[in-house]
Order: structure tokens, then C-alpha cells, then sequence
């Protein structure tokens, strides 16, 4: 939980919000006049905006999970099936450009559960 005692905290508060804002949404904050906020208006924003990103966080490990279980369902190695899962990030985010594979293999499934 976010707490804003001091112009301090609520400057660096201010530093982040959008970035946060974006992570949870997808996109930048438009419209909102944080300057304007109270203190605990904005602490009530961000506590929100925390506990969205945490959730989001929760899901897609949950999902990452599934899909794993899933793969291994075939009949194939905890390795092989993140392998596999590469390729189709690979393939359908990049459409099998080499430097794709190749970061997909350097960063993606296999590095995060290796």
C-alpha cells in the first residue's frame, strides 16, 4: 500500500503513476489532473491501480501455468514444452524472423522456467 505523508513521497508518486497507469492499461493516462488530486485521492488511485497490476500478475502466472500443463499433456518433458511454447510466440508474434526466435529463446519461456 502506497502512503503519501510528505510532498516527498507524493513527487515521487507523481514520477510513476502514468508508467503504472500504462503497465495496467496498456496505454498513458489521458484526462487525469494528478496535481490536482488530494493526497488521499491519490493514494486511493495508485492503492487501485497496485492492487489491479498484482491481479493482472496473479492471472498471467496462473495462465502460464495452464499452458505449460497443457503442452506437457502431449506427452512431452517440462523443457520441450516451453520450447514448444517459444515457437509459437516466435511464429505468431514475429511471424518466424530469425532475430525473434532467437530472443524468443534467450528471454522467453524457456529462460523465464528454466
Amino acid at each position: 500500500m502506497i502512503k503519501i505523508e510528505n510532498t516527498k513521497d507524493r513527487d515521487e508518486v507523481m514520477l510513476w503513476v502514468s508508467d503504472l497507469y500504462k503497465d495496467v492499461y496498456g496505454f498513458r493516462p489521458r484526462g487525469y489532473r494528478f496535481n490536482e488530486y488530494t493526497n488521499q485521492e491519490l493514494e486511493d488511485f495508485v492503492n487501485s491501480l497496485c492492487e489491479e497490476a498484482e491481479s493482472q500478475r496473479e492471472a498471467e502466472a496462473k495462465f502460464d501455468i495452464e499452458a505449460i500443463e497443457s503442452v506437457m499433456a502431449l506427452g512431452v518433458d517440462k523443457l520441450t514444452a516451453l520450447r514448444w511454447l517459444d515457437d509459437a510466440d516466435a511464429h505468431y508474434d514475429w511471424d518466424d524472423d530469425e532475430w525473434a526466435v532467437e530472443d524468443m529463446k534467450k528471454y522467453g519461456w524457456v529462460a523465464k522456467y528454466k
